[in-house]
């Protein structure tokens, strides 16, 4: 089993870059929110 070289607080820190609801990779940032334009769905 080979290790992550990234530890979960940097994975966690990252944006996210895909919709885990349709999958989309079209995120926009509103500000302090993040949405995918494809499904609506509010990431954070």
């Amino acid at each position: 089993m080979k290790s992550n070289p990234k530890s979960m607080q940097s994975v966690i820190g990252e944006d996210q870059k895909t919709c885990p609801e349709c999958g989309s990779k079209s995120l926009e940032r509103d500000g302090e929110e993040t949405y995918c334009k494809k499904c609506g769905l509010v990431l954070d």
